[in-house]
């Protein structure tokens, strides 16, 4: 399934959702758009954490009146990461997704208006196989790909609120931005290329620091064939827990 897509090439009756903030949305959104903003950060570590990501995200899915049948458009403002992990999160929950490649589209006409919208009474049932935890990193039988910048990987750079730096042992490093240009994310032709070491016979697991960067990896790879997760936790859970080794350089 092709889910990078061009405005040109937006389903027909597709649903569609914008993922930026929502004072951007309101000063100037596609018709018909609803707002989807979905940047809360989760940890993993054990199954009421799971249980509790999984109720914020069906509570979330029942405000925007989706029912589970819908086929979806997201877009964010292009050089972004907000669109591929709403579509990340929606996947999870059984739904078939498309991004807008270049975000917002320009020069085209918008509105200001909110549509009226009637919460529904989805039910989710999620897909396991695309959420990773620190468990399923910790059995080894995935390639690990960090999406966050070459500091952050090196350990040079500490994130915010982590306890320390560095990296996943044995984890290889991909920056997201190398899939990304100024018009927001690069042709089929220059992913390929990005992508071509990437071997296709493992099981891939992507992060970064909290699932949204490496959500813009998570939709390339599997637009290509990859069996691939996201681990929502992220370093945000790995870089604070002293029992889960990192390294650097």
């Amino acid at each position: 399934m092709k889910r990078l897509i061009d405005y040109s090439e937006i389903p027909e009756n597709a649903v569609l959702l914008d993922a930026r903030a929502k004072a951007d949305y309101l000063a100037g959104h596609l018709a018909g758009t609803r707002h989807a903003e979905f940047l809360e950060k989760f940890l993993i570590r054990n199954p009421e954490q799971l249980e509790f990501f999984n109720l914020t995200l069906e509570a979330w899915i029942r405000a925007l009146g989706l029912n589970g049948s819908e086929h979806l458009v997201l877009y964010d403002a292009g050089r972004d990461t907000r669109a591929s992990r709403a579509a990340w999160a929606l996947e999870y929950a059984g739904f078939t997704v498309h991004i807008l490649r270049q975000g917002l589209p320009k020069n085209v006409v918008l509105e200001t208006g909110t549509p009226s919208v009637q919460p529904s009474a989805f039910e989710l049932t999620p897909k396991r196989e695309l959420l990773a935890t620190a468990e399923d990193i910790l059995e080894g039988r995935a390639l690990v790909i960090d999406a966050r910048d070459a500091l952050e990987f090196a350990g040079q750079k500490i994130p915010p609120g982590a306890s320390r730096g560095g990296h996943i042992p044995n984890a290889i490093h991909l920056d997201w931005q190398q899939l990304a240009d100024t018009n927001g994310i690069k042709t089929e032709t220059e992913i390929d290329a990005i992508l071509e070491s990437v071997p296709k016979d493992q099981n891939i697991i992507v992060h970064c620091q909290s699932g949204a960067r490496s959500s813009v990896l998570y939709h390339a790879l599997r637009q290509r064939g990859y069996t691939v997760a996201n681990y929502l936790g992220s370093m945000n859970e790995w870089l604070n827990d002293p029992e889960l080794k990192v390294e650097t350089a």
